[in-house]
Parts: structure tokens; sequence; C-alpha cells
């Protein structure tokens, strides 16, 4: 905290108030640096989003890999909703059974409007699951920029031909 000069003060804002106030602040932030990023650079700019996301995912994963081994659909799912929750994602879960896992988010907290930018930023969550375990996969089914009531988020076990 910025330690103010004597006799000044300033309203303290409650901890939950002001966490949730300036996390959607830079959430939002984040989106315009995306929209900018995409609009200065175009094709080049959303592969620039998509492989820094990818990388961060990767890094996620083998930080946790490293102290949990190798994860179950469930086990991942679960690191999942944990990581939306940090993000204080609203939700539910429709879909738990043993070969997918969907997570409903009826709000993005970014809050994205161009689907191709929600695409490269969830590169993130699909190499953190990969990551994770490398028999299953991550897919967005549904995705309010392009039109749908809600997002899921699918973490499912690759099919196999």
């Amino acid at each position: 905290m910025i330690k103010l000069p004597p006799g000044v003060e300033i309203e303290e804002i409650p901890l939950d108030k002001r966490y949730r106030s300036n996390l959607r602040g830079l959430l939002t932030r984040i989106r315009k640096l995306y929209e900018a990023i995409q609009d200065r650079f175009g094709e080049e700019g959303l592969k620039l989003i998509e492989e820094v996301s990818a990388e961060y995912g990767r890094e996620i994963a083998e930080r946790v890999k490293a102290r949990q081994g190798v994860m179950s659909l469930q086990e991942a799912a679960l690191f999942i909703v944990k990581v939306f929750n940090g993000m204080r994602s609203e939700g539910n879960i429709p879909i738990w059974t043993e070969d997918k896992v969907v997570i409903a988010v009826p709000e993005c907290p970014y809050p994205f409007t161009r689907p191709e930018i929600c695409r490269a930023h969830t590169k993130m969550e699909e190499q953190l699951v990969k990551g994770l375990n490398p028999n299953l996969d991550y897919v967005i089914e549904k995705c309010i920029p392009e039109g749908d009531e809600v997002c899921w988020h699918v973490i499912k076990r690759r099919n196999k031909i």
C-alpha cells in the first residue's frame, strides 16, 4: 500500500470489491492490447498472441506436472476450473463424464468480442491441458464472440482413429 502523508486519508475499499474491479480492468486492458496487436499487425499479430499464449500454457503445465504428474481428465478439468476461478469467472459444469467435461461460462472475463482473438488467447488452455495429459484435448465448442449465449470450454479424451 502507498503510505499517505499525515492527515491525508483515502476511502478503504473492501479487498474483494477492489480485487474484482482491478482484475476486470486488467482483463479489459489485455483485450484492448490484443485488439491493437491484431489491428496493427493483422494475421501476424494473431499468430504472436497465439504463440505467447501457447508457450505460457506449456510453462504452467511443466510446473504442475513436475509436482503432480500426469493428470486424469477430471483432474485436468478441475485445474482449469481453478484457473477460471482465479479470473473470477462464473459458470457451471453441465457435463461431467469419464470422457468429457464441459465448463460453461456465461460471460467472458476479458471480455472478448472477436472470435479470432478468443481462439488465439485460449491456446494457453489448450497447451496447458495437453501438457497435463497428452491424451486430452481442449476445445471451445460454444463461443460468446461467435454469437453463442455461453462459452463451452471442453476437456475431452483425444479421439483415436
